[in-house]
């Protein structure tokens, strides 16, 4: 396992600066878990588990670490009667409108939340890969664990829960990597949710006026989201530099997103197995 880091770059959680510790002979995927549960991968990156939320079981989940917060279809809150109010969020590249309801109970795996605020939305108007879940589980689910195992290979996601599950650790607001294009520094969200690499054009642009590129541009639509496909040289990540083929939009105003300069799919790192350590802020892929 390697830890998504190499010299002078550091792992980024929230807005603060991680400090790291080396890895230990230890093989994560023996780590004690409190619960190991199948998954379905579909569309070739997407992670999705069977869970419940209040009476209502069987209920399909997005794991979704490009997340913040858990959301749950309209017609699941419908089903619930459950009484709502407006809300926004930012979704990639615009802010939509959603609305905050308070669920009884959510359980996944081990975990099981209580009565707990989340988002509701039509998920299909966010992607036409949501448009057949339930919910989505964000980051103040996740990180209720101290560690998460996916495990591509098997397809299997293992939770290592902390002894008090009421600890008090604040749920991070995203999880993010650093990422370097052509000696500048980007801070990319870690994200389950998302396949490939994508960047916001305006930070892009802002840190390297000079931007490098390779072959010619290509206009692709990931349903709603309109990106443009490039190959830029000088990119690195964990050992020398590289050529990756990213995508680039347009971002959100930057208050929206303070700090964050696009998305880093988990399928883009091509591991077989993925761990987040929320306890020592560690991010490990094999």
């Amino acid at each position: 396992m390697r830890q998504a880091i190499f010299p002078g770059v550091r792992i980024l959680l929230v807005f603060g600066l991680l400090s790291v510790s080396p890895l230990s002979a230890q093989d994560p995927g023996k780590l004690p878990v409190s619960s190991t549960i199948p998954f379905q991968l579909r569309s070739g990156f997407l992670v999705v588990v069977k869970g419940h939320v209040g009476d209502l079981e069987g209920l399909k989940f997005i794991v979704d670490t490009g997340a913040s917060y858990t959301f749950i279809d309209r017609r699941v809150a419908d089903r619930l009667k459950l009484p709502r109010r407006p809300g926004k969020t930012t979704n990639f590249d615009r802010e939509v409108p959603v609305e905050w309801a308070v669920i009884p109970d959510l359980r996944v795996g081990p975990v099981r939340t209580g009565s707990f605020r989340a988002m509701v939305a039509k998920l299909g108007e966010f992607s036409e890969l949501a448009e057949h879940v339930d919910g989505i589980i964000g980051l103040d689910v996740l990180s209720k664990s101290e560690k998460i195992l996916i495990d591509y290979e098997k397809q299997t996601i293992s939770w290592e829960l902390p002894a008090d599950l009421d600890g008090g650790r604040p749920s991070p607001a995203y999880f993010a990597i650093s990422f370097v294009v052509q000696g500048f520094p980007m801070h990319l969200i870690l994200d389950t949710g998302f396949q490939g690499i994508l960047l916001y054009k305006d930070r892009l642009r802002q840190g390297l006026p000079d931007l490098q590129t390779q072959g010619q541009p290509i206009e692709v639509d990931f349903g709603r989201l309109q990106t443009t496909r490039v190959k830029l040289p000088g990119v690195r990540l964990v050992g020398p530099e590289t050529v990756a083929t990213v995508f680039v939009t347009n971002g959100p105003d930057t208050g929206d997103l303070p700090g964050v300069d696009g998305y880093l799919g988990v399928s883009s790192l091509k591991a077989k197995r993925v761990e987040l350590d929320f306890a020592a802020r560690v991010l490990r892929w094999e």
